[in-house]
């Protein structure tokens, strides 16, 4: 009967692990649900914002024109809050490691955060987003990556985050968030009032930040759905692991009951005998 208890523990604890698996996967599919309707809604308006960006993208960028080239880079790392989501984590900061030139750190959520305090990696600041960004969030990150712009601590913005592809797919990028290219903007159907001047520049702060603000609601869809795929693995495996042990825990109990019934016998018969 040892086995058998033995196994009957071991059933307890992952019917336990089962238990907590399924509540945590609902919660994450309600995040991700709710996050997902979100996005949806959001990429409307940034894809508004950045065909207006594309289009006038110098113009914009100009507006916030680095004042000392020769100041570092500032790398924008956006990873998740918590942990249980797979790679999702490990395989962004992977990706910025590989970053040879880092210049300036700016962490953006707890697993950023704790991975560059564990590896003595110096950062000029941290931000921490709740698991459904909101506006005031990263309007604080913007307006402190505006100021060290305009103070000429640094000459550029990068952005390391995961790229949202779908639910399965999550791929880490280094994308700029202010880039100046050689295209010639075209205005010749638009009409600005009272002056293109005047709205390029009250207008730039709005499409740039639309531009960050995308950004870190992929990184937070694309943890929650890092979170509910692990979940789900956890949570199936964890509940095929339960069945075989039932199943061979009724065998042992069926094989010592046999046994017993055996020997109980095998004890009347040499009784008769004599």
């Amino acid at each position: 009967m040892a086995i058998v208890q033995s196994l009957k523990k071991k059933l307890q604890t992952i019917r336990s692990t089962v238990k907590l698996t399924r509540a945590m996967k609902t919660a994450s599919t309600v995040k991700f649900s709710k996050l997902n309707g979100i996005y949806a809604e959001y990429q409307n308006y940034a894809d508004e914002y950045q065909q207006i960006y594309e289009k006038y993208r110098n113009e914009f960028n100009s507006v916030f024109a680095c004042g000392n080239p020769d100041a570092p880079c500032c790398h924008v790392v956006i990873a998740a809050n918590k942990g249980m989501c797979g790679g999702f984590n490990t395989e962004l900061l992977n990706f910025f490691s590989g970053i040879e030139e880092k210049g300036i750190i700016i962490s953006c959520g707890k697993k950023a955060a704790e991975y560059f305090e564990k590896k003595n990696i110096a950062v000029d600041k941290s931000f921490i987003f709740n698991d459904i960004p909101d506006f005031l969030q990263v309007k604080n990150l913007f307006e402190y990556l505006s100021t060290l712009l305009d103070d000429g601590k640094i000459s550029s913005v990068k952005t390391v985050y995961p790229e949202y592809i779908n639910m399965i797919k999550q791929t880490p990028v280094c994308k700029d968030l202010f880039t100046m290219d050689d295209s010639q903007d075209d205005d010749c159907d638009s009409l600005f009032v009272p002056d293109k001047e005047s709205v390029i520049k009250n207008m730039a702060d709005k499409i740039l930040f639309c531009v960050l603000y995308k950004r870190v609601l992929e990184t937070a869809l694309g943890a929650q759905a890092a979170t509910l795929t692990a979940m789900r693995s956890a949570y199936d495996t964890a509940c095929e692991y339960s069945a075989k042990l039932e199943t061979e825990m009724n065998r042992k109990r069926q094989s010592q009951v046999t046994a017993d019934v055996l020997e109980t016998a095998s004890e009347y018969t040499m009784k008769g005998d004599i």
